[in-house]
């Protein structure tokens, strides 16, 4: 009986990674996001590219890391809006995807395999079969890189 429970958990973890997220566009509503975290108690922290296991954090160390990963997003960034953070759902925050800007993939340029550069849950994340690392060697030669590198050699 244990063990189809932890089958169910497993399933359940990876239909909803790949689920809808609502995309938080304003990096004022990520941070925002960092201050209901704390308030919520334990959080996972994984990052899915090293496939090592996730850390149980309390509320307090897990917005410290949000808000560092924001701020290194704004490394790259410029301005209040970003494309990078998603929530499950606003209303109930359990499940975090958080891309970085240069390592995000190719899902733009149609090469897929975008893989989160880090997932803030409040269920332990688990590997996902078939997220690998994309590799953009289409656009390899391409000086300005991306899609529209293709319009603009």
């Amino acid at each position: 009986m244990v063990q189809q429970a932890t089958k169910t958990h497993s399933t359940a973890f990876r239909d909803r990674i790949s689920g809808p997220f609502d995309g938080l566009v304003r990096l004022d509503d990520a941070r925002m996001l960092a201050v209901e975290m704390e308030a919520l108690g334990p959080w996972f922290l994984n990052e899915p590219a090293t496939g090592e296991h996730s850390e149980q954090v309390d509320g307090g160390r897990a917005r410290k890391h949000l808000e560092y990963l924001l701020d290194e997003i704004l490394k790259e960034e410029k301005g209040v809006w970003t494309t990078m953070v998603y929530v499950q759902s606003r209303d109930n925050p359990e499940l975090i995807k958080i891309f970085h800007p240069r390592r995000a993939g190719c899902g733009c340029g149609g090469g897929g395999g975008i893989v989160p550069w880090w997932i803030i849950s409040r269920v332990e994340p688990e590997a996902v079969p078939g997220w690998t690392q994309a590799t953009c060697q289409g656009n390899a030669d391409n000086k300005r890189g991306g899609w529209l590198g293709k319009f603009f050699p």
